[in-house]
């Protein structure tokens, strides 16, 4: 089962000498509900070793999913739960050779494609949705993004990155996501594991109305397609969130 809420770092992250109890924290209040990302593009592979290294045992203990980004290596070497490949990355059947079948691999996706079967990942990162200092100069495609990778991608988990404040969860849960992606909603959080809490708690309400709007828009129109049903879920973006909490950074735009 891929989890809902996804949590990554970068080089800033990872770089922060109180980086290993926040992820302690994190994945305590998240369990097997979140996969942290392991992500450093410019650190080098001792630094990624070391961190990831150290965030095993607890990883192991929350049952939470931890993953490295691109370095495959890594991930063989320390036996851990799967990769997540950048865009142009490494196929995925490549890494599931040499991680094997039972190990996770995600991948990122930003222009639509219909990748071929044996090249269809766990899940997909779609974004970047909003606009993120972690990408400078590239405007948001906006949650249609989810529902038209989606689309080409019939029954791979799509989950949404980029950046992703607590009123953005709506209506990209709407689009039809897994989930959601973090990076500073959480790392840059007084309390890491608060804003775990925060989005989960959101998430799942938003899961839950969307499959009750389904059946209820199903067993109204039972001839509708899915054209139909995918422009009806994308038509309640506009719903406010659910209060899921009262710390002011939580809402802060990551």
């Amino acid at each position: 089962m891929i989890p809902s809420l996804h949590l990554v770092t970068n080089d800033r992250v990872l770089g922060l000498p109180r980086f290993p109890a926040m992820a302690a924290e994190a994945l305590e209040a998240g369990g097997r509900r979140i996969c942290l990302h392991v992500r450093g593009p410019g650190s080098g592979g001792r630094v990624l070793w070391e961190r990831t290294l150290a965030l095993r045992p607890e990883a192991a203990r929350t049952r939470s999913l931890l993953v490295v980004n691109d370095r495959v290596d890594v991930a063989c070497l320390l036996g851990l739960d799967g990769v997540h490949l950048p865009e142009r990355g490494l196929p995925a059947p490549v890494a599931r050779e040499l991680m094997g079948n039972a190990r996770v691999v995600g991948r990122s996706m930003h222009d639509p494609m219909a990748l071929e079967e044996e090249e269809r990942p766990d899940y997909i990162l779609a974004g970047t949705l909003y606009a993120t200092p972690s990408h400078p100069g590239r405007v948001g495609s906006g949650p249609k993004r989810v529902s038209e990778i989606r689309e080409l991608n019939p029954g791979v988990p799509v989950i949404g990155i980029g950046g992703i404040s607590m009123d953005r969860v709506t209506p990209v849960m709407a689009a039809g996501a897994h989930g959601v992606a973090l990076l500073r909603a959480v790392w840059d959080h007084t309390h890491p594991g608060r804003a775990v809490e925060a989005y989960l708690e959101l998430i799942r309400k938003d899961a839950i109305r969307n499959r009750r709007s389904e059946k209820e828009a199903g067993a109204e129109s039972p001839g509708m397609g899915g054209e139909a049903a995918a422009s009806s879920e994308v038509g309640r973006s506009t719903e406010p969130p659910p209060e899921v909490g009262s710390d002011p950074q939580i809402a802060e735009t990551p």
